[in-house]
């Protein structure tokens, strides 16, 4: 049996005999054989199964401010990895050569849980991040590394676009100790045209990490010239973490270079971030 493949959960069965995947809000509507958009969850056998399980992109050990996370466990080194596959279709993703993959093979080490967790404590890293694409896709994969953390000491950090439902969510965030949420925009055309997802429920996501765990987390807006970095725009999504979030909740805005779709999009000028930080600060974070 490959050990790669394991059942998952969250799926039901349609009348017209496709499987929905309800992961996330996606809702990949799947015949046999057929993958979802993030490619790593499939149906097979009459099930969706994640295909990618125990089998990673790299790895890497980096300072935990990369992140970014300026206030879990700072000065302090995690563990990063990832898969391959992607739940959004981002057209700036600087790590594209993994999350949209379509080759299996980019998958090159084979790291099981308890090794993962191993290496962790072997490298004096005081915790795993999930990175480079979404843990969400993976999700068991995720929370099995997590239980094998926990069982040494070793915190995880999730590192995701929050694009997930409410169930899954639940369950993923119990194993969490902290999470790095990009806020790509506060705008649904941005998402639509740009991300291939929506706004609200990343909106949601926040308020439940907020509002019903005890995970830190912080937040990061990279700002594209043109696409998500008005003033008016920056000053709503400022309003809306201060009121629902609170002023305590850390917000990175970062810069973009042209990368994947978006070669022709030129880099964020630093006064660009300047400009966002004090729009920031004057709403009250």
């Amino acid at each position: 049996m490959d050990a790669t493949v394991v059942t998952t959960k969250y799926w039901h069965r349609l009348d017209d005999g496709r499987t929905q995947c309800d992961l996330c809000p996606r809702h990949c509507r799947l015949r046999e054989g057929q993958r979802g958009l993030c490619y790593v969850r499939q149906r097979l056998d009459d099930q969706v199964k994640l295909v990618s399980y125990g089998r990673s992109s790299g790895f890497c050990v980096d300072p935990i401010e990369k992140k970014p996370l300026n206030h879990f466990y700072p000065g302090s080194s995690v563990l990063s990895f990832g898969t391959a596959g992607c739940n959004l279709a981002c057209k700036f993703c600087q790590n594209w050569d993994m999350s949209k993959s379509r080759e299996m093979d980019t998958l090159a080490d084979r790291a099981m849980p308890e090794d993962i967790a191993r290496a962790a404590a072997q490298l004096d890293c005081r915790s795993v991040a999930f990175t480079y694409n979404d843990p969400v896709i993976f999700h068991e994969y995720a929370i099995d590394v997590a239980r094998a953390c926990r069982e040494v000491g070793i915190k995880t950090v999730a590192v995701t676009a929050a694009e997930v439902c409410a169930e899954p969510r639940a369950e993923f965030y119990e194993h969490m100790d902290a999470a790095n949420v990009d806020l790509k925009a506060f705008s649904e055309r941005f998402y639509r045209e740009i991300c291939g997802g929506h706004l609200e429920p990343v909106l949601e996501t926040l308020v439940y990490l907020r509002r019903e765990t005890d995970v830190w987390f912080e937040i990061t807006t990279l700002l594209i010239p043109g696409e998500n970095d008005s003033e008016a725009e920056l000053s709503e999504l400022s309003q809306w973490v201060a009121a629902e979030l609170g002023p305590e909740v850390p917000i990175h805005f970062t810069a973009f270079h042209p990368d994947w779709k978006m070669l022709a999009t030129p880099s964020t000028p630093a006064a660009t971030l300047t400009r966002a930080r004090q729009i920031a600060l004057d709403r009250g974070l």
